[in-house]
């Protein structure tokens, strides 16, 4: 034996070491989630119906180059398009986030034992290094190719990814990856996640969504979480689906929800712009899940009335006026003891004005044998918090769309026949909505719809739904503007069959929220951007200049007639 070769004591204990440093570098990844398809021919199928149907070229593409991405193959030479398509994500701790990290990994379905697609990658990648049972495929020959690859395989799986040490990971875990139980969830892409680990890596993305949603919170309250996304011609769906955590804020609020009075779902009517029922037992639960933005317009009385004076449904829709000239918002709400809430909305003038909105008391009146409480309507920006620079606040865009639209508006409430009822719109409007107390019989209400529509909320209690035709209100709206010609209005379709959201609870308490939003909904909205876009500009700036007028002349007629 010469002088320089290690002993071979040497070699077997360096061999070890290597072995178990990278079984370290394994161990240091954790799981983040799992990306779930019936195949790569399902997702293509779908997504090119749902572009076709919904004139919007764009997704077919944006899914075909993402998918190409996360397969990191160089062709489906050898994949097989048809079984089951899986992407695992996870993360390495000890490094910064990075486009790299986390890190996907892909699970392919092959035709054949792997020789196909090795072979694509020989021909497009100049460089090729063996190790284990991973080749690293590097240097590419067409550059729309990722710059490295790594590939293994298992049986008639192929692992793939743009990360070596990812997919190491991967490696020793794959007996659980491949193997995995397909998920409950519908959806043409299905995911599920460790719900900590995700809120972790959102960080301060999250933080766009918090005046919302506190995103965060939500997150670390659930101890499973999945999400799908579902492409068709007839619609597009995004489903969540989570079971809370015991004894967490979200855990009480879960089992507050339940299924709102079948009676009030004929509370909608069928011309709503907007329509949405739920029911709570205790509605300050959503409190802590909720962001800072706040418009206490929408439910004046909500401090000053206790919770147990109303029966827990809340009913709210924004349609068109009886004489089709206006919008009004109205909220209507069964009340258990009316003498407490017929006190409280004579005190609205009283509410708390932070976000900018203020509320000043006009003289009742009556219709009938109900009392009708009457409030004008101010918008001014919020003051500033103490404590901080004299610079004025920054201009809300909210508190801007709400001064167009709420200018001539008044608020007006009262309880009768056991509900309150709450009215935004022209001054009185409330009269023109007392019929609809009586919520006489339709043969197709708005939760019959969601539950024949949407796959994911069946078989679980429907605690909460909602409706919304945007299309056909960008529509009304421009119908109704002043200085509007017929050449305006031809721009905008009629409309499609608009959107539906869902919340639904299982007996275990899994809640399941779902958005579908109709394909030919999506077409009209494109046909607005397309062709009405400028008009609507036009329209919007004519009427926040004359309302800009309007403030600047009131002042100089005021002081006229001072004596």
């Amino acid at each position: 034996m010469t002088t320089n070769s290690p002993h071979p004591s040497f070699r077997f204990a360096f061999a070890c070491a290597l072995v178990l440093a990278t079984r370290a570098v394994f161990a240091e990844r954790l799981f983040v989630g799992i990306m779930e398809a019936d195949s790569y021919q399902n997702i293509l199928y779908g997504a090119s119906a749902f572009s076709r149907v919904a004139d919007l070229p764009i997704a077919l593409e944006l899914v075909s180059t993402a998918l190409t991405k996360n397969m990191a193959v160089p062709s489906l030479a050898g994949v097989s398009s048809q079984d089951t398509l899986r992407i695992v994500q996870s993360v390495d701790p000890a490094l910064p986030l990075s486009e790299d990290n986390p890190a996907n990994v892909a699970i392919l379905p092959l035709a054949d034992n792997g020789t196909a697609l090795l072979g694509a990658f020989a021909s497009s990648y100049k460089k090729k290094t063996a190790f284990a049972s991973v080749n690293l495929f590097e240097d590419p020959s067409d550059t729309n190719l990722l710059p490295r690859v790594a590939v293994a395989i298992e049986g008639h799986h192929a692992l793939t990814s743009a990360s070596r040490d990812a997919l190491l990971w991967a490696w020793e875990n794959r007996a659980r990856l491949i193997e995995a139980p397909p998920q409950s969830i519908p959806g043409t892409l299905r995911v599920q996640v460790n719900p900590q680990r995700l809120a972790d890596l959102l960080g301060t993305r999250s933080e766009l969504a918090a005046t919302v949603l506190n995103v965060d919170k939500l997150l670390r309250d659930f101890e499973t979480f999945s999400f799908a996304l579902a492409l068709d011609g007839q619609a597009i769906t995004f489903t969540v689906r989570g079971k809370p955590k015991e004894q967490t804020p979200l855990c009480t609020l879960a089992a507050a929800l339940r299924q709102p009075n079948e009676r009030c779902w004929n509370g909608l009517p069928d011309n709503a712009f907007f329509a949405s029922l739920s029911a709570c037992a205790a509605p300050k639960l959503w409190d802590d899940y909720l962001g800072k933005t706040r418009v206490r317009l929408l439910r004046p009385i909500t401090d000053l009335a206790p919770q147990t004076a109303f029966g827990g449904e809340r009913l709210l829709y924004l349609a068109p006026t009886s004489d089709k000239k206006g919008l009004c918002f109205v909220q209507i709400e069964p009340v258990t003891n009316t003498a407490v809430v017929r006190e409280a909305i004579q005190k609205l003038h009283t509410v708390d004005t932070k976000d900018g909105v203020t509320l000043k008391r006009e003289t009742p009146r009556r219709s009938g044998d109900t009392q009708i409480e009457t409030y004008g309507i101010t918008l001014q920006p919020p003051a500033s918090d103490a404590g901080t620079t004299n610079q004025p606040p920054e201009p809300s865009t909210l508190l801007t769309l709400m001064s167009l639209f709420l200018k001539q508006a008044v608020l007006e409430t009262a309880v009768t026949d056991g509900h309150l009822i709450t009215v935004i719109g022209p001054g009185h409007s409330l009269e023109k909505e007392l019929p609809g107390l009586t919520f006489p019989e339709k043969s197709l209400t708005l939760n019959r719809k969601i539950n024949g529509q949407d796959a994911a909320l069946e078989g679980g209690k429907l605690s909460a739904g909602s409706s919304l035709h945007l299309a056909t209100l960008l529509r009304y709206i421009v119908s109704i503007m002043p200085g509007v010609k017929p050449e305006h209005l031809r721009v905008f379709p009629v409309g499609g069959d608009g959107a539906t959201f869902g919340i639904s609870q299982s007996a275990d308490r899994t809640l399941t929220a779902s958005l579908r939003f109709q394909t030919n909904e999506i077409a009209a909205l494109q046909r607005i951007n397309r062709d009405g876009r400028e008009v609507l500009q036009e329209l919007f700036f004519q009427m926040f200049a004359s309302q800009m007028m309007n403030l600047q002349t009131l002042p100089k007629e005021e002081a006229k007639v001072k004596p």
